[in-house]
């Protein structure tokens, strides 16, 4: 089973080494140019939401529902 395990990983180095040589030396004529703002968008997300319930709670503490009264 090891031996047909190797046999199989050593066949797909074979296939990917030359097409991974090939992507690294290929002038990516297709590759878009400019900012995509993912990245921005995925911080100002992550940082969003911590504001957000912050926001939340600032408010549930206004309106009294985090104090120790039981009506």
């Amino acid at each position: 089973m090891r031996r047909l395990i190797v046999s199989l990983y050593v066949f797909a180095l074979t296939l990917a080494l030359p097409v991974a040589a090939y992507a690294a030396a290929s002038d990516n004529e297709g590759k878009p140019t400019g900012h995509d703002w993912t990245i921005t968008t995925v911080f100002f997300i992550a940082l969003s939401i911590p504001a957000l319930l912050g926001l939340l709670t600032l408010i549930d503490i206004a309106r009294g529902k985090h104090t120790q009264r039981h009506h």
